[in-house]
């Protein structure tokens, strides 16, 4: 009873080990046999060319069914070794009848018929090779027999699994702070996954090409696609040995890709309002009792800020003079590092941020009523509210309130503000080198002499 201990032991390791190499294989065999399966299929379809002439059993020919034959051969020859007598038996024997007909001469059907039963004979001689190969259970062994007769009873697994996505995802928490963007990642690269199973088609450039032309919309839209893919991909071949081991050395299928430049699959960008266009809108929000609508597209319009900014102020990022009175906000956080800036604020909409200020209390601390919505955006709410506005007012798709954002600064561009301050304002990225890199910025006293050059009429 002692002595067996270390034996069990060393028993259950062994089987243990056993099960983790094949699990760790997952459906590779069902995927030979699925891809050994269509390879007999395009062989069958080419039947009607074979050649009606005797071959030689000691001098495989140089040509398709030689090939064919020779490789039956060396089939047989496995299945004696590995102890399948009968199908080794039976290999040989068709081989036989099929080298006896051609000598006696046989019509193109009775040839097809015989090489569909060669083909047959080859794809149970293969379902035996990967049960050894694998050490497939009595029913999965049943199974590769069946796909390789049948391919299409097996579409492939995509390599991107449900499990990999959601170690992704934790992965992307540490990495992208939002919430919103790291959601849109994952239904992406889901996307993708769930297209390369429907299409039983392996992860490859042709097949992303594919996948892209399939999707349409915007020139945007499947660059993001492309991002996701990038992303997944680069993290996968880093931390995933199972995907690193069946991917490394191949280039990243997401790399590459031309999408259009010009044209309407190009894509379009939003469309900038006309200032009369948003004291129309403003004056509708008004007068259909909108008022907080109203309010948010004078301040979106005398600021250039984004409406998420603009739903995050509260009192305490006022700046103020030396008289305690506002002359400007900080926005502490923003999508990217030049969007943290000092917004100036413009004579006329001073009354209006004293007003927001005081009702701040009554709004959880910040200048606009909002909620919180999956992601944690405050103006969603008036977000809607402005889309239905302009709708109603019968504007493109490409009017959004971003577009008010690109009102402001046309409005300031072509009052003579520069590059070497419009940036600040609306917390762009300055591309020229020499004041990005050299440059600390233009002053507040700049950004507020350039802000009062806006002139909007929101009087009516």
């Amino acid at each position: 009873m002692l002595r067996r201990l270390p034996i069990l032991s060393q028993w259950k390791a062994d089987i243990e080990a056993a099960r983790t190499a094949k699990g760790n294989k997952g459906d590779e065999w069902r995927l030979a046999q699925h891809e050994l399966g269509k390879q007999l299929k395009q062989k069958q379809n080419d039947g009607v060319s074979l050649l009606l002439t005797p071959i030689n059993l000691d001098v495989v020919p140089d040509r398709p069914d030689g090939l064919f034959i020779g490789k039956l051969l060396e089939m047989a020859k496995a299945m004696e070794e590995m102890g399948e007598h009968a199908l080794a038996a039976r290999v040989t024997d068709h081989v036989k009848k099929f080298n006896d007909a051609c000598e006696k001469g046989m019509t193109a059907g009775d040839a097809v018929v015989l090489h569909h039963n060669l083909l047959s004979i080859q794809g149970d001689a293969e379902a035996v090779v990967a049960a050894y190969e694998y050490n497939l259970s009595d029913e999965e062994h049943q199974e590769a027999q069946a796909i390789v007769r049948n391919p299409t009873l097996y579409k492939p697994r995509s390599p991107i699994s449900p499990s990999m996505i959601e170690a992704w995802v934790k992965y992307l928490v540490t990495q992208i702070e939002s919430e919103k963007t790291r959601d849109s990642h994952k239904a992406r690269v889901e996307k993708i996954s769930k297209f390369l199973t429907t299409e039983g088609a392996p992860l490859t450039f042709d097949t992303i090409h594919n996948f892209v032309k399939k999707q349409g919309g915007a020139r945007q839209t499947l660059l993001n696609y492309l991002w996701s893919g990038r992303d997944f991909w680069k993290w996968a071949i880093k931390y995933n040995a199972q995907f690193r081991d069946e991917f490394t050395g191949q280039q990243c299928p997401f790399d590459g890709h031309d999408l259009p430049k010009v044209g309407k699959e190009a894509g379009e960008s939003y469309l900038p309002f006309t200032r009369k266009e948003i004291e129309d809108l403003y004056k509708t929000a008004r007068e259909g009792g909108k008022d907080d609508l109203a309010n948010l597209i004078i301040f979106g319009a005398y600021t250039g800020a984004r409406i998420e900014e603009i739903g995050r102020i509260e009192p305490v990022d006022t700046i103020f003079d030396q008289h305690n009175e506002p002359i400007g906000f900080h926005i502490p956080k923003a999508k990217s590092v030049a969007g943290v800036r000092d917004i100036p604020l413009h004579a006329s909409l001073v009354p209006l941020y004293k007003s927001l200020c005081s009702q701040a209390p009554a709004n959880d601390g910040y200048l606009f009523k909002g909620g919180n919505n999956k992601y944690g955006i405050r103006l969603d709410r008036l977000g809607k509210q402005f889309g239905r506005l302009k709708t109603k007012a019968e504007f493109s798709k490409l009017h959004v309130f971003h577009s008010i954002r690109k009102t402001t600064t046309t409005e300031l561009h072509r009052a003579g503000v520069g590059l070497e301050v419009l940036p600040y304002i609306v917390g762009h990225e300055n591309k020229s080198f020499t004041l990005s890199v050299y440059s600390g910025g233009c002053s507040f006293e700049q950004k507020q002499e350039a802000i009062q050059l806006l002139h909007f009429d929101f009087q009516k």
